[in-house]
């Protein structure tokens, strides 16, 4: 598991299962038994703080990334990879993730 994958995760509850972007910092992952996430939905919204995908990370359909839908997920309930996405894409997801939490100040 690394910061950037994506993987197909079971959510619980009416969220299901769907794929999720691991944004945790790769140097903890290793030591966590939870990683924080962001959901990924086939219907943008058009929010600043989603992140068209297209298809990247072998997904079905073209996607978007949800930076306003962030949770910390147990390890165990990560069940396939799907693929990863590139740097450019994360450095975009890296802003979006600064304006989603309102930290435009602390930079």
């Amino acid at each position: 598991m690394n910061r950037g994958d994506i993987w197909q995760i079971d959510l619980g509850g009416r969220a299901g299962r769907r794929p999720a972007l691991i944004l945790t910092r790769q140097a903890v992952i290793p030591y966590l038994n939870k990683l924080t996430v962001a959901e990924i939905t086939s219907k943008g919204k058009g929010y600043p703080t989603e992140v068209a995908i297209a298809q990247q990370a072998n997904l079905a359909r073209a996607s978007y990334v949800q930076l306003d839908n962030l949770q910390t997920i147990a390890k165990d309930r990560f069940e396939k990879y799907l693929g990863r996405l590139d740097a450019v894409t994360m450095r975009e997801v890296g802003r979006k993730t600064i304006l989603a939490l309102g930290l435009e100040e602390c930079l």
